[in-house]
């Protein structure tokens, strides 16, 4: 047998029907000029808690080392009008809401942080609020104020309790 004729038999057996479609994709939006540029003193910021007792947290649930920070917003375009805010990072194994303590190397156990907004509301990781915090464009800074504070999620032991977080703006 011809090896020509090989190929055209085994070729039948993959040989199946082709089937094209037509389909559309239409895709809506806009460009607006409604962000603002975040300030380099609010792109890498530290909120130092300093040392805390484990003695603070005597049981579970416990908040403690409330320490206010702010985000920047400069630069901000004319159709800027809100801006939404939501936490992300390693969430804590016991609660959720909370960033978790990087496990490295002597760390601290039943500890984790959260997020409220400047009236106290808890901000839960990973969670967009509904409110947003308006904008004046006119304005050369706008502040976010924020709190971040410890809470215990079971026993506390001693360690070191740092955490690393980022934040994503959604721009009304």
């Amino acid at each position: 047998m011809n090896w020509r004729y090989c190929f055209a038999i085994v070729g039948m057996f993959f040989y199946h029907n082709a089937a094209a479609y037509d389909a559309l994709i239409y895709v809506y939006g806009a460009v607006a000029d409604n962000g603002c540029r975040v300030s380099i003193n609010s792109q890498n910021m530290t909120v130092d808690f300093g040392n805390v007792s484990t003695k603070q947290f005597y049981s579970e649930n416990i908040p403690w080392a409330k320490r206010k920070f702010v985000i920047d917003l400069e630069s901000c375009g004319p159709a800027a009008k809100g801006v939404k805010v939501t936490f992300t990072g390693d969430a804590d194994l016991v609660n959720p809401k909370l960033l978790a303590v990087k496990q490295e190397g002597g760390f601290a156990t039943g500890v984790g942080v959260e997020f409220l907004d400047m009236n106290g509301v808890l901000i839960p990781l990973g969670v967009q609020l509904d409110s947003e915090w308006l904008i004046n464009p006119a304005l050369a800074t706008n502040q976010l104020e924020f709190q971040a504070q410890y809470r215990s999620t079971g026993p506390v032991t001693t360690g070191a309790a740092n955490a690393t977080a980022n934040f994503v703006l959604e721009y009304q």
